[in-house]
């Protein structure tokens, strides 16, 4: 604290402390004014309040006393020390000036010249910190203020880019549609036979289709999921023939690597759900351990009840994950360690879009991984769903 530049305005009908007590604060490089009374005083910290930084008043005053005087200073300034001179039959008085504001009280007494440093210190301490701290409140405000725009700017872009991307995938799904379809004709050659050279050609649309339009509907997805349209289409039903039916169809897949699909789950009870977005989520995990398991490998599928919800697991014996992987798995557009095992295509959004799906069931997801130990994905949803219905 630079106390050349504090100013301190004394005030006192007695002239022993309106002379001794500048002069001992001015040794110490405080720039001291003084007043006889609370009117006088008041005038001068009206004229000039702005420029003075505490505030030494005696009680007993003529025309204005100190209570008064502080009650006047506190309507234009909440927050500058006053410190409130008594003498030892005044303690009552000065006890009541403290509980009106005043931030400290000095003995009248034989050391007054002494005890006044300390409380001078004192106060202009905890003023200057508060300040300070009223000051920080103010530039946090502001940082919350701006933030709060720059919020809601982001939600705006994330929402035209939402808009994009599902008016961007709707129009690129139905030409690649065809594409895939009257490929895959030609590949079966139901239009005549092909060369050697025309089916490879063929093929190479064939895939490049079907992985566009794997990612296509991916945008899809994430385009409503994130624009809030996301809404379950629940109906009670039965887990276990879902598992079952998505079960057979992956094998179809797993099959072409030599994997086999175990499956241990007992028959059961019927649950809130949409089928198709658990289906959904199930083939995500059951198609990513096909694609990252080497060929021969197992995988095991695995539900059961925990009290009232029911936890779907899937095993795999693949690499592994890290760490770090592990921690970017539900983000969009993440691109992990380990590779598809027999060059599969991955658009990076499977995982994110199943967050989304998992949690609209007011469930939640588990990963257990090791390098090298392969991993175990589970989600785990109540048996009576709150959630949108449609």
């Amino acid at each position: 604290m630079n106390q050349n530049k504090v100013r301190i305005l004394v005030v006192d009908d007695d002239p022993f402390i309106t002379k001794m007590l500048p002069i001992k604060l001015s040794s110490r490089g405080y720039s001291v004014e003084t007043a006889s009374d609370g009117a006088e005083a008041l005038k001068k910290y009206v004229s000039g309040g702005e420029n003075i930084n505490l505030i030494i008043s005696d009680m007993n005053m003529p025309v204005m006393n100190g209570l008064d005087l502080m009650k006047e200073v506190r309507k234009l300034d909440a927050d500058i020390p006053i410190i409130i001179l008594t003498v030892n039959n005044e303690i009552s008085v000065a006890v009541e000036a403290m509980n009106c504001g005043a931030n400290g009280y000095v003995l009248k007494d034989g050391n007054i010249l002494t005890t006044i440093f300390t409380s001078v210190e004192k106060g202009l301490e905890e003023y200057y910190l508060r300040k300070k701290n009223t000051q920080l409140m103010a530039d946090l405000a502001q940082k919350n203020k701006e933030l709060e725009k720059s919020n809601q700017e982001l939600v705006k872009l994330n929402q035209l880019k939402n808009k994009f991307l599902g008016i961007a995938a709707h129009d690129l799904r139905n030409p690649l549609t065809s594409i895939r379809g009257l490929s895959e004709l030609l590949v079966n050659e139901t239009f005549g036979s092909l060369t050697p050279e025309q089916e490879e050609y063929i093929r190479i649309i064939h895939t490049a289709s079907n992985d566009m339009l794997m990612l296509v509907n991916d945008l899809l997805d994430v385009s409503v999921i994130e624009g809030g349209n996301l809404e379950l289409k629940l109906k009670k039903g039965s887990l276990t023939k879902m598992l079952e039916d998505r079960i057979k169809l992956n094998k179809v897949i797993a099959e072409k690597k030599g994997i086999v699909i175990h499956k241990d789950f007992p028959e059961l009870p019927d649950i809130m759900f949409d089928s198709n977005r658990i289906a959904q989520a199930f083939d995500n995990f059951a198609g990513n351990a096909i694609k990252f398991s080497p060929r021969g490998a197992n995988i095991y599928v695995s539900a059961k009840q925990e009290g009232d919800k029911i936890r779907v697991s899937v095993r795999d014996e693949g690499p592994g994950l890290s760490l770090e992987d592990q921690s970017r798995l539900f983000s969009e557009f993440q691109r992990l360690s380990p590779q598809p095992t027999d060059g599969e295509r991955s658009t990076g959004l499977g995982l994110a879009i199943v967050k989304k799906i998992i949690e609209a069931h007011q469930g939640t997801l588990e990963v257990h991984s090791l390098l090298g130990s392969g991993s175990v994905f589970s989600f785990k949803i109540p048996m009576e769903t709150c959630g949108p219905k449609k």
